[in-house]
């Protein structure tokens, strides 16, 4: 049995994912009645695991590494083990290096951290997951002198700070994009091309990166962006699906797509990337700008351009296309994905996009001749497990595809059971409803987000 401390962001769910463990476990070790969590509460983690780098390779001499000294100052709720995980070295090694007697730290002290810069031989396992920046939430975010500032025009040569190292392999090539954030360190995004696969891929050349940030934002932050805790942890079950918060696909219909519920650039598919940029760059223009702009991307409207490399603005798809054949340029949405009030602006988008036009889909059922209309789904469907699964579904599918779904399964139960009208449709037992889209949905998409639910041992009883 290992034990945790519940800090600032942490829910249920993003503790179980930690761990390797369900909800339902954690509930049942801990006698928990709810999901309601509070900062320092000790839980029991049975069996837990917590997500580790994978192994290295046992076979032949290890790859040379070097160490870069990174200098970072201290920000307001920074400890040092909290700044040790987000290096990824221990706290010993910050004591060492910075001659420290012991833990304390002021806000604004500078410290020294050497961080080992990754091999520059290809690596074909998996990624490992950094540890979560511990983010520091501000009214107004103040620039960062980390990322020195680029005069307009020069464009290309703030893209340069984003080197890439290209490995060919058996198949494919494989990539290794430095990118240096905001606030100071430096993580390697691993990626390879020609995704065979997958039977969405349609160019060869686009590129497959799960991403690697896992940041948890504080609830009083979620809540201000008009989502409520449940909705949130629904988005953190939707990342699994989709990628991290600086997830990137670019092999696909979508040209480009980005983020934790992956965020597509084309028109056709609705462009949901767009408007994500025109949120950022309406709530946080500093870091829009700092992130953004400095290598010559801009949105207009919700409409995407860039800046090409002798100095033509393309706009739209055919600025998505540029970006998808420039490496270096996916070194600005990495970046955007490890910032915490970036992160914020995707789940203000997902809220809008998705969570709320699912809460608010119409259904209309027809249960052996009878038609009953509902004005709102989220008066009918309540369970925490249910709604997770149909967001999920809405966001990779559509919300009309996903109401349309409902409408038949519930009209289905509901023959079966008997049950004609409003009322009685309310009584199903949603991890029934669940179940059975799992069981019955053609579309592996459709049915993998179902089962996921279910197997995440989410909560399947109608909210009082």
């Amino acid at each position: 049995m290992t034990t945790y401390t519940v800090v600032a962001g942490d829910t249920l769910f993003s503790i179980a994912r930690r761990f390797n463990v369900t909800v339902a476990d954690l509930r049942k070790a801990n006698n928990l009645t709810s999901d309601n969590l509070r900062i320092g509460q000790v839980l029991q983690v049975p069996g837990g695991n917590a997500t580790s780098p994978p192994p290295s390779n046992s076979t032949g001499s290890a790859p040379a590494t070097t160490t870069t000294i990174i200098t970072y100052r201290v920000a307001r709720g920074d400890t040092l083990l909290s700044i040790a995980r987000r290096f990824g070295v221990t706290v010993d090694v910050i004591k060492r290096q910075n001659h420290l007697k012991n833990s304390n730290l002021k806000v604004g002290q500078t410290l020294q951290i050497p961080v080992k810069a990754a091999p520059s031989n290809p690596v074909p396992s998996p990624t490992p997951t950094p540890p979560a920046p511990t983010p520091t939430p501000s009214p107004s975010p103040a620039p960062l002198p980390s990322v020195s500032p680029v005069s307009p025009g020069n464009y290309l040569a703030a893209r340069r700070q984003f080197s890439v190292q290209v490995h060919p392999d058996v198949g494919c090539r494989r990539y290794e994009l430095t990118v240096p954030l905001l606030n100071g360190s430096v993580i390697v995004a691993r990626m390879r091309d020609n995704i065979t696969q997958s039977v969405h891929m349609r160019y060869p050349e686009g590129i497959l990166y799960p991403g690697q940030s896992t940041i948890d934002i504080p609830n009083e932050r979620i809540m201000a962006v008009g989502l409520t805790r449940q909705q949130a942890a629904s988005l953190e079950f939707v990342s699994t699906h989709e990628g991290k918060y600086d997830a990137i696909n670019s092999y696909d219909s979508a040209i480009f797509s980005f983020g934790c519920i992956q965020f597509v650039g084309a028109a056709a598919p609705g462009g949901s990337l767009n408007r994500l940029l025109a949120n950022m760059k309406r709530w946080v223009p500093q870091r829009f700008e700092q992130v953004f702009l400095q290598v010559g991307i801009d949105v207009s409207g919700n409409t995407t351009t860039v800046l090409d490399d002798n100095g033509h603005l393309l706009t739209g798809d055919d600025a998505w296309l540029y970006i998808q054949r420039n490496i270096p340029l996916y070194g600005a949405f990495i970046r955007a994905g490890f910032d915490p009030d970036l992160v914020l602006e995707q789940l203000r988008a997902a809220n809008e996009m998705y969570v709320q036009p699912t809460l608010n889909a119409r259904l209309q059922f027809n249960v052996g001749g009878i038609v009953i209309n509902i004005p709102r789904l989220g008066d009918l469907i309540t369970s925490e497990g249910l709604l997770t699964a149909l967001i999920a579904i809405a966001i990779n599918r559509g919300t009309g595809a996903m109401s349309r779904l409902v409408a038949e399964v519930m009209s289905s139960l509901a023959q079966s059971q008997g049950l004609q009208t409003a009322e009685a449709l309310r009584q199903l037992d949603e991890r029934l409803i669940c179940q059975t889209i799992a069981d019955t949905a053609t579309d592996p998409r459709i049915r993998d987000r179902a089962q996921g639910a279910i197997d995440a041992g989410l909560d399947f009883r109608k909210a009082a």
